[in-house]
């Protein structure tokens, strides 16, 4: 159905709340759009500029705060990518919507194959952001650069101060951009203050469901959804080749390589985005 209609607050899934917000245009033209976000990250982090232009364009946008972030329940027991997608399908079902298009980026990506796997009725076109088939190792991992920055983290203390805790979420996202932005600290720090002052989470379990996410390399195949791939060529923490493979391994997707684009979804590719999105939508109609 596409009656949505602009809502937010948290849906319950057994002990875990999930802050989940509807952006609705007064006439919708389509199937809803539901976005899974990259580890560590609330749903504040998708483009305000991405989301109007979805809207703008006659499609509802569903987003929420993925487990043990932002506003949803921070939780202390281990889950897997399993737990991470029957969220959304909650989501999906309390909101009474059937079938979306399915927006994954880095571990929402993840999430979304293993929906598009699982429940296939349920995603009626899939689009894979700066993600990943799996743990094969004839397509490479992180740089070895960003290997020993992130491990460094493990072994460093928690910031405290509001401005140290900026600092941290910015030269993450520093590390992840690529060349073909110039990368504006001042800027993210402006976008990712209040996130930081509201709703600190530092590290959680998510990186522990990434690694433990099951390969769904030889699974693809099966897919028959209808799915584009959106790869940085500059993707520090997933090389081309993950995009690259997805897309071969997927009969129905088609890849859409960005020069220069790192791991990262800055404003300035939002309008190349959106021109992708909607070409993707014409052939659907």
């Amino acid at each position: 159905m596409f009656g949505l209609t602009n809502s937010s607050g948290h849906i319950a899934n057994g002990t875990v709340e999930l802050f989940t917000e509807v952006i609705a245009p007064d006439r919708q033209a389509g199937a809803p759009v539901l976005l899974l976000s990259e580890a560590e990250a609330p749903s504040t982090r998708w483009p305000a500029s991405l989301i109007d232009g979805l809207v703008n364009s006659g499609v509802a946008v569903i987003k929420f705060d993925t487990r043990d972030v932002g506003r949803s329940t921070w939780v202390d027991e281990e889950y897997r990518i399993d737990d991470l997608a029957g969220d959304a399908r909650h989501v999906l079902d309390e909101l009474q919507v059937d079938s979306a298009h399915v927006i994954g980026r880095s571990m929402g990506g993840i999430v979304a194959q293993h929906l598009a796997l699982e429940s296939p009725e349920r995603v009626g076109a899939l689009t894979l952001i700066s993600t990943t088939p799996g743990r094969r190792q004839d397509i490479g991992g992180p740089e070895d650069w960003l290997i020993e920055r992130m491990s460094k983290r493990l072994f460093e203390p928690t910031p405290v101060d509001l401005v140290e805790r900026v600092d941290w979420v910015v030269d993450q996202l520093e590390w992840f951009s690529g060349p073909l932005f110039d990368f504006d600290r001042k800027a993210a720090a402006r976008e990712v203050y209040g996130e930081v002052s509201d709703m600190w989470r530092g590290q959680n379990g998510h990186g522990f469901a990434v690694v433990d996410a099951p390969d769904h390399f030889d699974s693809l195949p099966t897919v028959t959804t209808p799915t584009i791939v959106i790869h940085g060529t500059a993707d520090p923490v997933y090389p081309v080749a993950h995009g690259q493979v997805l897309a071969s391994q997927i009969p129905t997707a088609r890849l859409h390589l960005i020069e220069g684009l790192g791991h990262e979804l800055p404003d300035r590719f939002v309008p190349q985005l959106l021109e992708i999105l909607t070409g993707f939508r014409l052939k659907l109609a």
